[in-house]
């Protein structure tokens, strides 16, 4: 879902411009020395832009701005100017033929590839086989999404959770503190509060590759195109909507931001409005908007982060199996495998099973559930994502896994690091004056381990004796304004964890 469902819609064809790039592409960009910075950026410019496109010979990534490519979709294949040097030349896109009606096509060249030719109809039948898969969703009342909830009934978090709609308008407020848009809301309602030429990226389903060139115009136009007369299934889920106007119609529960480490520990004035955005992690207000027939492959949220989703109309179907040893091994083998496109990962998991999300309702995904998504008729959904202390030994593991794996720095969950130094400089605030329930005592060490190891990265040098990359993004991801020497806070903080349980049985 939401934005790690970008990173993990990776294993795709490659070299189209403005598109995700796929297992080999990924593997390139993770070589960069920096892969955050375009290469026809000023050293002294701003990184921050939101728009990029791939050379599709020699898979370097550049901003559309600086790369002077005003219209993405008229490229079929761009190439940056080292590689034009080289004899390589941009492919336009064909004119479109005046058409009335779909056409169905057969994709010859992925036939070739050992792709599906048809992934769309692939995903009916994977849906259909699975349609007397159980439920493992557990149905509980929105007055017990609580913290204490969390922090005292250890099956909150063993599986994914719904609270079911109400008839009327207002069944959302059944979960304390949680705000979503009127069922009424449309689309174009949506872009006219974000802003119509507010661009945003569109996944085409069948190829499972994104464009950053759509406005929110261009998408209403397309949504509210009649089913039958739609060329293509497009998906759009990485629209954050936190600064714009929307902002006030979309609050997560209370439980999702009492938890959260961004909401919880990042400094307030260090959350610049939508025009820095880059700069904070800025995840915590989605707007989905999928077409009938759309799905997400199998994904983990990045960094293993939760995830609340809202159904505000329409439904989704999501497959879930749960993050156990031997899943996560084949999740991992599936994610790095060429064929990627061709294999159904389903038949690699175990309990996998299946639930229905419809109008109203909300349901909380776990830290680590890898999930797929099928959408059956128009849906609108909100959503966010949030670290918490319960689950700070699966996060740290699926960041592991995204580095081995080699999932650029883009598509991981943002400011990682700094957000945990963030955590660790407010838990030695409030050890020191209350102590926390036992599962989260329980995972502290593993955030005061994670936090050692970033220290040790930061004295790591070269041959010639300079810092090597990883030690300088160790050093700069540090909050120097409130943490001015990283190891003594570490060491506070280890004191505070090692007396903390001695003080509560005192108590």
């Amino acid at each position: 879902m939401l934005k790690t469902e970008d990173a993990l819609n990776q294993g795709t064809q490659s070299g189209l411009p403005g598109l995700l790039p796929s297992k080999k592409q990924t593997e390139k960009l993770s070589d960069l020395k920096d892969e955050d910075r375009c290469p026809w950026c000023p050293a002294d410019g701003d990184t921050y832009k939101e728009l990029w496109v791939a050379c599709f010979r020699c898979h370097t990534w550049y901003h559309t701005e600086c790369a002077k490519v005003d219209d993405i979709q008229r490229y079929a294949k761009w190439c940056c100017d080292a590689c034009q040097k080289l004899g390589y030349k941009h492919t336009m896109q064909p004119p479109r033929r005046a058409s009335k009606r779909a056409h169905a096509t057969t994709d010859y060249a992925a036939i070739q590839e050992g792709r599906p030719p048809d992934p769309l109809g692939r995903w009916e039948k994977y849906m259909e086989h699975c349609s007397s898969l159980k439920n493992c969703v557990r149905r509980v009342e929105g007055k017990y999404w609580t913290t204490d909830w969390l922090a005292n009934d250890p099956e909150a978090l063993s599986a994914p959770s719904m609270v079911s709609s109400l008839t009327d308008e207002k069944g959302a407020v059944t979960i304390q503190g949680m705000r979503v848009p009127p069922r009424s809301t449309s689309i174009r309602d949506i872009a006219q509060k974000v802003g119509m030429e507010t661009q945003v990226e569109v996944i085409d389903v069948r190829t499972q590759m994104s464009s950053s060139s759509w406005t929110l115009e261009d998408w209403v136009a397309y949504f509210e195109t009649p089913a039958s007369q739609r060329e293509k299934v497009l998906n759009v889920i990485s629209l954050e909507v936190s600064g714009t106007p929307m902002e006030s119609m979309i609050c997560a529960p209370a439980m999702v931001r009492e938890n959260d480490w961004v909401e919880r520990d990042w400094p307030a004035n260090k959350k610049p409005v939508c025009e820095d955005a880059r700069k904070w992690p800025k995840v915590q207000r989605y707007v989905l908007m999928g077409v009938q027939g759309a799905f997400t492959d199998f994904h983990i949220d990045f960094a293993a982060s939760s995830v609340y989703y809202h159904v505000v109309w329409g439904r989704k179907v999501f497959l879930f199996a749960p993050p156990t040893p031997a899943n996560l091994s084949a999740y991992r083998a599936w994610t790095c495998s060429s064929r990627q496109e061709a294999e159904w990962l389903g038949d690699a998991l175990h309990d996998l099973s299946r639930a229905e999300i419809q109008t109203g309702e909300t349901m909380l995904i776990p830290s680590g559930w890898i999930h797929a998504v099928h959408t059956p008729q128009d849906t609108l959904v909100i959503g966010g994502n949030f670290l918490t202390d319960y689950s700070i030994p699966m996060q740290w593991r699926l960041e592991e896994m995204e580095i081995a794996t080699k999932v650029p720095r883009k598509f991981r969950f943002p400011h990682l690091m700094r957000l945990a130094w963030y955590v660790a400089y407010g838990w030695t605030q409030r050890l020191q004056k209350q102590s926390a329930p036992p599962t989260i005592l329980c995972n502290l060490p593993h955030l005061l381990r994670r936090l050692q190891r970033e220290c040790e990265n930061m004295l790591e040098v070269d041959a010639q004796g300079q810092k090597t990359l990883k030690a300088r993004r160790s050093t700069e991801s540090v909050p120097y304004d409130c943490i001015p020497d990283p190891n003594s806070l570490l060491e506070t903080l280890q004191s505070l964890l090692e007396i903390t349980p001695r003080k509560r049985q005192r108590t």
